[in-house]
């Protein structure tokens, strides 16, 4: 499908991986902690089988910091591992570089092991890596400089083939569009609750003159617990009005817990508890017991919500909108109520969702964009079209993200597309490029992190680098995206008569899938129904059957 387009168209911060070091090309330089520039309480600490026969740490207090002077050869991409154990468990610090902070990397319990931050661009001459506390309680041996290896162009070679074998053309045709500028150019992208008429388009539009490719919307106000306590949205409208502009529309879901699970009283904010439903501190609701089968009740009122925001996706797919549908999202942060009880709990739920929405309910226009945030919580490749990651950096820090993006690459062994699905801050195309971290798309956050006060605020992005990467040749605006009829009618194959799997041959597997459709046998799916009414009453019966073996009789 690929070459017809081609032809027709001529916050969270970034963890580090603990995995043992290998494969580095070549050690740039080693340093030991006990050397390092020291602040706060920090102390030696003698320690028998490290490198020099110490260690530094404590990180007690949150003045505590152990700075590095690393010298970097040349201009390229280079590899950090931190040898460190916590004390008493698991602890998480961060990384700081020339003063930007970098990600957030684990020390094992009582264990030196090696973190990893890979991918991380430096330029020639001498750079400060600190670490300072996060949770603290750390002892560090030392840190290595390695030099990375280059994230190979082989990986933006992903198959367009979605997980739905029924998705209807369009958004077959967004898929295979996606897959095609994977690797060479990045959408832009922007939340915004007013779509086209919204503060932050129109505050983008007058510091670069674009628009976003992408709209960013949420289902959470569609909620029918939610529409039950006074919510109302206008979000599918903004869908079908963006749609019909020539851009790509991306949904979360907010999905507030069950009415009947949720806390009393207000948050700390004054705000009701119903207000943020979908966070885990305001409901005592229990995925895992959902799905394990000891709270039928529970499980009632989420299939009472599923249902009704499949009507919703359902109107979208009527007006012929493809969705990047992203639900479940952030789920290893724990924050919210579907990632409260583990991976497990809510890999069950999301697969459970797809299974409801497409072959219950017959949504067959979204692109399944899973965004767990932990390898631990990914649900396998069958369930997951785009991978998306949730990035929040501090403010004007325009790092391309490369550590987090090489991290992402072994989820799936590299099959599937990554996108920057949230973030605050928007990256500089050119450490984006330089890096080779080319994340499918960036979808900025809205309110604060775009405007103030109805206009564009550089409090996050500054308006340089707002404006450099709309007008870059390697980022997507709306007046760029390809006109979605053409590509669509370029893709649309002649139906074969009887080819019911759309595998372009009529055949004896097509009379067997048909005839399994017509006994209701579990899982079957008919990739094109109309290729079988070869009675042409509009239905599929009996009739189409006989018919069919006639004709392959015939052949």
């Amino acid at each position: 499908m690929k070459q017809q387009i081609i032809a027709a168209a001529a916050a969270v911060s970034m963890a580090l991986q603990c995995v043992p070091v290998t494969g580095s090309a070549e050690t740039i330089g080693v340093y030991e902690a006990e050397d390092a520039a020291m602040s706060g309480t920090m102390s030696i600490i003698e320690e028998a089988g490290r490198s020099g026969g110490k260690a530094a740490g404590n990180f007690a207090e949150d003045t505590d910091s152990l700075t590095f002077t690393v010298d970097i050869p040349t201009d390229g991409t280079y590899d950090i591992v931190i040898n460190s154990k916590g004390f008493g468990g698991v602890k998480t610090n961060n990384i700081v570089i020339d003063g930007d902070f970098a990600g957030t990397f684990d020390s094992t319990a009582d264990t030196y092991s090696d973190s990893l931050m890979r991918s991380v661009l430096l330029t020639a001459g001498t750079h400060q890596v600190a670490i300072t506390k996060s949770w603290g309680w750390i002892a560090v041996d030392c840190i290595k400089i390695e030099a990375a290896e280059a994230i190979p162009q082989s990986a933006y070679a992903v198959d367009d083939t979605l997980i739905d074998p029924d998705a209807n053309v369009e958004t077959r045709v967004l898929f295979s569009y996606l897959c095609d500028r994977y690797g060479e150019q990045v959408l832009a992208g922007q939340f915004a609750d007013r779509g086209l008429d919204s503060d932050e388009f129109r505050a983008i539009k007058d510091v670069t003159g674009k628009t976003p490719a992408i709209l960013g919307l949420d289902m959470m106000d569609l909620t029918p617990s939610r529409v039950a306590l006074g919510t109302g949205s206008d979000a599918v409208e903004r869908a079908i009005e963006f749609h019909n502009a020539g851009g790509i529309v991306t949904f979360c879901w907010h999905w507030n817990a069950p009415t009947a699970y949720l806390k009393e009283g207000t948050e700390e904010n004054g705000s009701p508890r119903w207000w943020g439903g979908f966070y885990t501190r305001n409901t005592d609701f229990d995925i895992a017991k959902v799905m394990d089968g000891s709270d039928p009740e529970g499980k009632a009122l989420i299939d009472a919500d599923i249902a009704g925001i499949a009507q919703q996706l359902l109107r979208l797919q009527e007006a012929g909108v493809p969705i990047l549908w992203r639900p479940l999202h952030e789920a290893s942060g724990g924050w919210f109520w579907w990632g409260a009880k583990g991976a497990e709990p809510y890999k069950a739920l999301y697969k459970y969702l797809y299974d409801q929405l497409t072959n219950v309910y017959g949504c067959h226009n979204l692109i399944w964009v899973w965004n767990g945030q932990s390898a631990d919580w990914y649900p396998g490749d069958e369930y997951v079209d785009i991978i998306g990651e949730d990035i929040y950096v501090d403010k004007h820090s325009y790092t391309a993200h490369a550590a987090k993006f090489s991290e992402i690459l072994d989820y799936s062994g590299g099959k599937k597309i990554i996108a920057l699905t949230e973030n605050g801050t928007i990256f500089d195309i050119d450490n984006v490029m330089a890096s080779g971290a080319k994340w499918a798309c960036f979808t900025t956050w809205n309110g604060g992190f775009i405007t103030a006060n109805g206009r564009f605020s550089d409090e996050h992005t500054e308006a340089e680098i707002l404006k450099k990467d709309y007008l870059s040749e390697y980022v997507i605006t709306l007046d760029e995206l390809p006109d979605w009829e053409s590509l669509k009618a370029a893709y649309t194959p002649e139906t074969v008569a009887g080819d019911v799997n759309k595998d372009g041959v009529f055949d004896v597997s097509d009379i067997v899938l048909l005839q399994k459709w017509l006994l209701a046998v579990p899982d079957t799916h008919l990739a094109d129904w109309k290729a079988a009414d070869l009675y042409q009453d509009d239905r599929l019966d009996v009739f189409d059957l006989c018919m069919m073996k006639r004709k392959l009789i015939n052949a």
